[in-house]
């Protein structure tokens, strides 16, 4: 089994894993190829609702808000001035950094591997090792992408629900500024692709786990849908956002990079899907979403998860508890988005018992403390640390998005919700 992990622990695909991820990556690539056109002309992008959040819920937690109920005014306030923090903020484009990317184009963006450090061994250091977990500075530097990426991605995740839960214009402005630098000035904004996301120096230029770095263009998708639907972003702009969003698409279902991601057998599979199922869905492309939910009951759970609930390919990294919780949230996500275009992921079980469900249950004695995790956790603090910021987070958000009790109400799981995770994801003990 080491060996087995060790394959993929640096996330590279230097062949398919298996005849049955390279036939899964030909079909949809096919499948892109002879439908485009016909979904372009008959498909509009998703007007109602939003994709990547229940609606009912934020109206309800908003409504709270109104009503005075401790535990979503603290969120609030928490989250309000935490935005007003951000309104003085410079938005940082990509054109700013350092480093020259391979295409010689500034507003291509790029980042280094952040588990990877110069090799002693070699004359020059090249190729850059893997060290598993631990994240080398350089590559959180302003040279790179990463950084500034990320601030942005938290900007718009804040104000857009800052706006969303206040009313207040001081916030939508903010965020269409920033929108407006990364996605539509031709001076500053981003191209639509990763092709140099997590590069090696001395190995690759970029890799499929860069995709997983901009997993949060959900903020991007969400922020559009609020500020667009209470009128606060003009036409113009939500053309040019929306060419931006469906460009971006295109790269992430037609390129190298992106088939080899969606093959990868591990997180960043279900990290891609949670982009292209959420990105296809709000550029009115259901079918193709639905293809690929449907597809996740064999390509992912049943190949990601044992019989037990355990997570193999997770629980084999140094932050093992870490990993299961972000591979399982992506599937939880993923279940999420199916049941609203049809597909129950939610409540698909194999013959042998492997289901998100009993993933789920493989997780609970650890919420409960009654046994003691046997996996690695280096994380900072240990797995102490990573079970109140991960896993109960995890089961408090899960249980409200999948509208069920993972586990009993005695049991505090909210209490270390973030502030906007706890407006986003209102515990039901708690809402009632």
């Amino acid at each position: 089994m080491v060996w087995f992990y060790r394959m993929f622990s640096d996330y590279s695909l230097p062949l398919f894993t298996s005849l049955k991820y390279f036939l899964n990556s030909f079909f949809y690539g096919v499948l892109f190829v002879f439908s485009w056109s016909s979904l372009l002309a008959e498909n509009e992008v998703s007007d109602s609702g939003f994709v990547y959040y229940s609606e009912s819920q934020l109206l309800h937690a908003k409504a709270e808000i109104a009503a005075g109920n401790a535990f979503f005014v603290e969120r609030y306030e928490q989250l309000l001035s935490e935005s007003d923090e951000l309104l003085s903020t410079a938005v940082d484009s990509v054109v700013n950094k350092t480093m020259k990317t391979p295409s010689g184009d500034i507003h291509d963006y790029i980042s280094i591997a952040p588990y990877r450090w110069p090799d002693d061994g070699t004359e020059d250091g090249l190729p850059w090792k893997a060290i598993d977990g631990v994240i080398n500075p350089v590559t959180r530097g302003p040279d790179t992408d990463f950084a500034r990426m990320s601030v942005m991605f938290d900007m718009v995740d804040k104000l857009s629900f800052a706006y969303f839960f206040s009313d207040d214009s001081t916030y939508s402005d903010k965020c269409l500024e920033v929108l407006n630098v990364w996605f539509v000035d031709p001076e500053t904004k981003v191209n639509p692709n990763i092709n140099y996301g997590q590069g090696v120096p001395g190995y690759a230029e970029g890799r499929p786990a860069g995709l997983i770095e901009w997993v949060r263009i959900s903020n991007v998708v969400t922020a559009v849908q609020i500020l667009s639907q209470n009128g606060v972003m003009s036409e113009e702009m939500l053309v040019e956002m929306n060419a931006w969003i469906g460009r971006y698409l295109d790269w992430v279902l037609t390129s190298r990079l992106g088939r080899e991601a969606n093959a990868l057998p591990q997180n960043h599979a279900n990290w891609y899907n949670y982009q292209a199922v959420g990105l296809l869905i709000y550029m009115g492309r259901v079918e193709e979403a639905r293809l690929r939910v449907e597809d996740a009951k064999v390509s992912r759970i049943a190949a990601q998860i044992e019989p037990d609930g355990c997570q193999p390919l997770e629980v084999g990294r140094t932050k093992s508890m870490h990993y299961s919780c972000m591979n399982l949230w992506a599937l939880t996500n993923l279940a999420y988005m199916g049941r609203s275009i049809g597909v129950d992921l939610w409540d698909f079980e194999t013959d042998d018992g492997r289901s998100l469900r009993q993933a789920f249950r493989y997780l609970e004695p650890y919420v409960l403390r009654a046994e003691v995790w046997p996996y690695k956790e280096i994380s900072k603090g240990g797995i102490e640390v990573a079970i109140r910021r991960e896993l109960l987070p995890l089961f408090s958000k899960s249980s409200t998005l999948m509208e069920t009790e993972l586990i009993s109400g005695d049991v505090d799981v909210h209490h270390y919700l973030s502030p906007l995770a706890g407006l986003r994801y209102p515990p039901a003990e708690i809402s009632d």
